[in-house]
This record gives C-alpha cells, structure tokens and sequence, in this order.
C-alpha cells in the first residue's frame, strides 16, 4: 500500500470515528430528551393541579443546577482535558465528579431546609429534593465525562438505563395507586441514584470529593468569567420573561413558552451538537481556517435544521396543533415566526460561540455574553410596548440577532493568521495547574 492511500485509509477511519462519536451524542440527547418529555407527561396526567406544580418547581431547580454544574464545574473538562493522557483525564473526571457531588450536597442542604420551612406538597417536595440532588447531578456529571473521553455510548448507556428504570418505578407508583409530587419525584431521583452508581462502575472509578477544592482553584481562571456569564444571561432572561409578566400580562410570557415547547426538538439537537463539539474541536486545537471551517459547518447544519423543523411548524394545519397544544396553540402561533428567528440567529453564531469555548476563550465568551444581556430588556421590554407579545418575541430574537455576527468577528480575528492555538494570557494559569492534579 502506498503512503498516500495509507493516509486516505487513516483519515476515512478518522471520519468514521467522529461520525460514530457524533450519531451516539444524537442518541443519548434524544434518550434523555424523550425521557424527560414522557416523565413529565405521566406525572402531568397523574398528579394534581397543586401535585404537578410542587413536580414542576423541583424539576426547575434541577434544570437550574444542572446547567450551572456543567457551566461552573464540568466545562473546564472538556476545554482542556479531552486531549489529555489517560491517567490525566482519569484524575480530572474524578476530581470534576467529586466537585459536583459537593454542588449537590451543598444545594441539597438549601433546598431541604426551604422544604422544610414550608408546608403541602411543595414543601415536602423541594425536602425530597435535597435528598435526591447529589444523585441527580452526579448522574449528569458522568455524561460529561463520557462525551469528553471520547465514549458517547456510555452516556447513552447510563441514560437509557435511568430512564427505563424510573419509568419503571414510575408505572409501579402508579399501579399501586401512590401516585404524589412526592412518589414521582422519589421514583425519578432513585433511577438517577442508580444510573449514577452505574457511571461509577463504568469509570471504574469514584468521585473524589477531596479533590474538589483543588480542581475548582486550578481552573479558577475560566471559572471567574463562566460563573459571570451564567449569572450575566440567566439574570438578564430571567428578568426580562418577569418584567413582560408585569408590563404586559402572564398570558404573553404564556405566548413565550408555548412557543418554546414547539420549537423544543431543536434544542435537543443543539445540546446534542454542542455535547460533541466542543470536546472534538479542544481534542484537535483547532486553528487558522481549519478552525473557521468546522465553526462555520457546525452552524450550517443548526440553521439548517432550524430552519425545516420551524417551516415545519409554521406550516402545521390548526387541528394538529390544537391538538397538541390546546388552548395554547393560538398564542405560540402569533409568537412563532419571531421565535423562530431567534432560534436562527443563535444557530449561526452556534459554531463561532462553540469554537470559543472549546479554544478556552472565557473572557471573550463573557464579552459576548455582556453584550447579549442588555439587548434582551432592551429589545424584549421595547418590542412589548409596541406589539405586545409578538414584539416581545421579536424583540428578544433581534438581541440574538445583532450579537451573532459580533461572535463570528471575534472568532475572525482571533484565528487570523493561523491563531488559535495561543490563549488569552487571561485564560492560561488553569491549563498550565492542571497536571497538579496528578498530586491531588
């Protein structure tokens, strides 16, 4: 065999990887996509008004804490780890895992002691909840590590087997007649224990707890600015969907989710594609145009699957979507066109924003994120008064708009000249700490 068809051979399995790496990623996002969408059927269907509203409060916060956890502690993995030795990534999964069973013990204290401060089923329900967090995110915990190491099919393993298990646990709760916000919430957070038993046993290894305040001093230098960011947006949105609630009425905030929970399918391939990015593109130190190009590939196929799935949707008859959505139909209609929109311009800067993040870029990233946050009260409050909740929704797609060439300017820039390997001097001291965790 000649050399070049050596290397044709090489890089046709080297394609064939990141294809499998990247079908698993798909798979376990639309297990656990589909697992939390028929959970939080059953349990709408079963529980009371008063029972499914304490579920809905606990499964909040555990979205909250979820994504800070992957935000503020499992992040700096994949940035800077995904191409380390083995006996490197073996310390820092398990010093990252150990990290976010503090989170949740410590979140889990909180939560419990507001439970127990308060009474009905919400107060019951958020004291079970503070027993079940250290599970819950430690099971997700693990997912990150699997993506990260290059084992997305473990991932998918672990959530398959947490969502038939609490499927199961949830059927028997409800064939015996048990069904409470408190049962369901039990069955749900014991198949994440489960799930995260298994993670262990597929790691073969623990979290180290002790090792925790380490990894969080030695990737101090992302964290500041990754901790600022998730403040910086989730202030500012969750601000802004308060404000229109009072400056307008409940109904358009209403309009807003219903919206949402249409265009919900394109989320699952966002984190999908995002779970996969970002450890391919840090595994590579991607730089120059090669960088640019696979930034510019992952927004093409986002926009593109935005843009069929929302043409989808705006083309649907009036009966399909009364039937799927009601009453609430109506109102995500009118919102619709302008959230999609939205969702478009967050798919084009997909890539640049993903490049940044996988290339350790926190600061711009945090940059980025200053800017996004005073268009969505900007924007959002302003399209509210104009045009009620269609210009709310346009409003909160047109600060998405203007930040989206802004990201791929930076990304420009930076990666002029073949850059892209170098670090802010900023964004530095963490990836130089790190292998003092072998010492941890």
């Amino acid at each position: 065999m000649t050399v070049r068809a050596r290397l044709s051979a090489l890089q046709g399995r080297g394609l064939r990887q990141v294809a499998g790496r990247a079908g698993w990623n798909f798979a376990d996002q639309a297990v656990s996509s589909a697992t939390n969408m028929v959970l939080s059927l059953l349990a709408a269907r079963a529980l009371s008004v008063d029972g499914f509203g304490a579920f809905s409060v606990a499964f909040t916060i555990y979205t909250f804490l979820i994504s800070g956890g992957r935000s503020l502690i499992s992040r700096p993995l994949a940035v800077r780890f995904a191409a380390a030795s083995q006996a490197q990534f073996r310390t820092a999964a398990q010093a990252t895992t150990g990290a976010t069973v503090v989170l949740g013990i410590v979140s889990g204290l909180v939560v419990a002691a507001v439970g127990a401060s308060m009474s009905g089923d919400l107060g019951t329900s958020l004291l079970c909840m503070g027993v079940l967090l250290p599970g819950l995110l430690l099971q997700d915990a693990w997912r990150v590590v699997f993506t990260t190491e290059g084992r997305p099919s473990a991932a998918f393993v672990n959530d398959l087997v947490w969502g038939l298990v609490q499927i199961g646990l949830v059927a028997a709760v409800l064939a015996l007649d048990r069904e409470s916000a408190v049962t369901v919430l039990l069955a749900w957070g014991g198949a994440a224990l489960v799930a995260a038993v298994l993670g262990c046993f597929q790691f073969r290894g623990i979290p180290k707890v002790l090792a925790s305040a380490g990894w969080m001093r030695d990737q101090r230098d992302l964290l500041k600015y990754y901790f600022a960011s998730f403040i910086t947006i989730m202030g500012a949105n969750q601000l802004t969907l308060l404000l229109i609630a009072a400056l307008g009425t409940a109904a358009d905030v209403g309009a807003l989710r219903a919206a949402q929970v249409v265009l919900g399918p394109l989320n699952l391939v966002g984190y999908a594609l995002s779970a996969f990015a970002i450890p391919e593109i840090a595994r590579r130190k991607l730089s120059g145009r090669r960088a640019i190009q696979a930034a510019g590939a992952l927004s093409a196929v986002l926009v593109a699957a935005n843009l069929v799935w929302g043409g989808i949707m705006l083309a649907l008859p009036d009966r399909v979507g009364v039937a799927l959505l009601g009453a609430s139909w109506e109102p995500a209609q009118s919102v619709l066109p302008a959230t999609l929109l939205g969702l478009v311009a967050i798919a084009a800067g997909f890539g640049a924003s993903s490049l940044l993040v996988a290339l350790g870029y926190a600061r711009e990233t945090f940059r980025i994120n200053c800017l996004l946050a005073p268009g969505f009260l900007v924007f959002g409050l302003g399209g509210l008064e104009l045009w009620g909740a269609p210009g709310a929704a346009l409003g909160l797609s047109l600060a998405q708009v203007v930040v989206a060439p802004a990201i791929w300017w930076r990304v420009l820039l930076l990666m002029r000249g073949g850059g892209g390997g170098r670090r802010p001097p900023a964004d530095g001291p963490g990836a130089a700490q790190a292998p003092a965790l072998d010492r941890a």
